[in-house]
């Protein structure tokens, strides 16, 4: 028993369009013959060989491979170059520091201007902790604050010197 194609037709303006309602017939069924419809069930091999025989056995079978990582098993560093270099380094890595002059100058000219650590930040458009690291010296000297500083109290600051580079004779 084939399946038969359900048409409707609407007189004859209907048979000139195409159908609207059909249902499946034998040719559109037919890519659906060679379909296995059996249910495959595909489960993870839960026994891991656990004795030394037993991995040997899965090894010479085919059923286990083993890859050896790289530097696996031992308790060496990879990092012996790189930590020589920085070993034989003999540069010092510290950054510019606020001057004490800058920070009393920064201090007195805050204080002319009767403003508060908080009110000159915002006149600078900075977080008060920002004038207070500059104020208590723990700040990492930067240029653009600096000059809005001195542009927001009126008067020039003192300058920081910059740090001298290390000239190597060798």
């Amino acid at each position: 028993s084939g399946a038969m194609s359900v048409e409707k037709n609407l007189g004859e303006e209907g048979s000139k369009q195409r159908p609207r309602f059909t249902t499946r017939t034998e040719s559109t069924m037919s890519y659906l013959q060679g379909q296995d419809r059996d249910v495959v069930v595909i489960r993870k091999n839960k026994t891991k060989p656990k004795t030394a025989h037993e991995k040997n056995r899965a090894l010479a079978s085919g059923a286990m491979s083993v890859e050896k990582k790289y530097g696996g098993g031992t308790n060496r560093n990879s990092a012996g170059v790189n930590a020589r270099k920085i070993e034989e380094e003999d540069a010092d890595f510290k950054h510019r520091k606020i001057p004490v002059e800058f920070k009393k100058a920064l201090m007195k000219a805050r204080q002319a201007k009767k403003m508060s650590q908080k009110e000159l930040a915002q006149k600078c458009q900075l977080q008060a902790s920002i004038i207070q690291q500059y104020e208590n010296g723990k700040a990492v000297p930067n240029g653009q604050i600096i000059s809005k500083l001195s542009r927001a109290l009126g008067c020039s600051l003192p300058k920081i010197p910059k740090k001298k580079k290390v000239r190597d004779d060798s």
